[in-house]
């Protein structure tokens, strides 16, 4: 007989004695109301167990920390997940062995013990047992999971310290059991939650209508901020506005009256030789005070970066530093420029200054994702996101053919596909015309993911 066996039969026997003589309507109210509260206590290690699997950790913590003491029973419990759980089943198991067993008793005083009569009790206390022990209170206590956890934190705390001997038993044996199973099978270490689960997360909280578009939207930015380099955002070279240090300082007074920048980089013979940058407010009080000027000695030194940094770490070291552009080259050849502000347009989208120009054909919206209107040539766009695609026969085609060559017909809003290296994804059809979509760039790892996925693609 196995242990569960034993455990019925020794329960069984002591409930047999203490009904023993007792054949009148009260003996049986006694051993139905024993059997109720089993079941109860069955209801309540099983939604207990669910609860706390269920409930909202950083909510209950927030609750704990504002010095509710249920949720810091609750956190106990959590953050002693493993105890908690054996816990429970050790109370789950007694619970349905003595609840069975009294219904055993309550069949063989009413009715005499035949197979049909055993049979029956046996159906009819798993159906009630099943019903009311696990299916209904887990239910209850995966939908009400923070109450019913704050509920139960005392009581469970307190029968923690109970069984914990048996606890610590039953735990022992457990981990002597994995570590026999873990020499002949590997254990995977997992993260508690991928990047890719978190955007789930973000996209069911803005469908629930907790955040809305624009905030789900910032979210996915800052996950997507970690892994663009300054190649993704920096300002090409051919768009870069600077000034030769042997510039006379009255052109180089009217070169800033039309331009919008706040500060240029200072090269000597030609960009690829950037000595510095100056500030325009610096220059102009140095003018004023002396129109002859030494330019050299109002440049602050350049800050040189690589096309493949990161702009997570370029942002925390230029903020540091002070530096408010970074010149961008790769083996002594200027390729770019990045400034601060190129960053933050990751996270926020475009920052548009009153000097600026509105371009509503061209707009960032951070995460290296830019919405395009469909009009745009492909050259064109190459050009804005800092692409060197050579001249072939798509670079003089509108946008709006290659979505309509890709998929046949006028595709439907969210609707995406790969085009070399850019995930292009339909944002705005109206009047059977699609009017914007949103084109992200791609990594090498995820173009070959993505074309995994999809049966026909446009990459080349």
């Amino acid at each position: 007989m196995d242990a569960d066996g034993n455990i019925q039969g020794l329960i069984y026997r002591a409930l047999e004695k203490t009904a023993e003589g007792n054949m009148n309507s009260s003996g049986i109210a006694v051993l139905v109301l024993l059997f109720i509260l089993f079941v109860v206590g069955g209801g309540y290690f099983g939604g207990a167990e669910s609860a706390f699997s269920a409930m909202n950790k950083i909510r209950i913590k927030s609750k704990a920390d504002n010095g509710d003491k249920k949720a810091k029973n609750a956190m106990f419990v959590s953050n002693n997940f493993e105890k908690a759980l054996t816990t429970l089943l050790i109370g789950n198991n007694i619970t349905h062995i003595a609840a069975a067993s009294v219904a055993t008793l309550i069949c063989s005083r009413m009715f005499e013990m035949t197979d049909t009569v055993t049979w029956m009790c046996t159906v009819v206390t798993t159906f009630i047992v099943f019903l009311f022990s696990e299916m209904i209170p887990k239910s209850f206590a995966n939908d009400r999971s923070e109450s019913t956890a704050l509920a139960f934190s005392n009581s469970l705390r307190f029968l923690m310290k109970i069984l914990y001997p048996f606890a610590v038993f039953f735990e022992w044996i457990s981990n002597l059991f994995m570590k026999l199973i873990s020499r002949f099978v590997k254990q995977e270490t997992q993260p508690s939650i991928t990047e890719e689960e978190l955007y789930e997360i973000i996209d069911t909280i803005e469908e629930e209508g907790v955040v809305n578009e624009e905030q789900g939207d910032l979210m996915k930015s800052a996950l997507d901020f970690s892994g663009i380099s300054a190649r993704d955002v920096m300002t090409m070279r051919d768009d870069i506005v600077s000034v030769d240090v042997s510039l006379p300082n009255d052109e180089l007074l009217s070169f800033i009256r039309k331009s919008v920048h706040t500060r240029l980089p200072v090269y000597e013979g030609d960009l690829n030789n950037i000595i510095g940058v100056i500030q325009i407010r610096t220059f102009i009080k140095a003018y004023l005070k002396d129109p002859e000027v030494d330019i050299k000695k109002l440049v602050m030194p350049a800050y040189k970066v690589k096309p493949d940094a990161m702009i997570e770490d370029l942002l925390t070291e230029m903020r540091q530093h002070k530096f408010y552009l970074g010149i961008v080259s790769e083996n002594g050849k200027t390729l770019g420029l990045v400034t601060i502000e190129d960053f933050l347009e990751e996270l926020v989208g475009e920052i548009w200054d009153e000097d600026d120009v509105v371009d509503n054909d061209f707009v960032k919206l951070g995460g290296n994702r830019t919405q395009v209107n469909t009009h745009l040539k492909m050259g064109e766009i190459y050009k804005r996101l800092g692409l060197n695609h050579r001249r072939d026969q798509d670079f003089d085609r509108p946008l709006l053919s290659i979505v309509i060559e890709h998929f046949g017909r006028i595709p439907e809003e969210e609707e995406s596909f790969v085009y070399r290296n850019m995930e292009i994804t339909v944002d705005v059809v109206e009047s059977n015309l699609v009017k914007n979509v949103v084109i992200r760039l791609l990594s090498p790892a995820e173009i070959a993911e993505l074309l995994g996925k999809t049966e026909s693609s446009s990459a080349v």
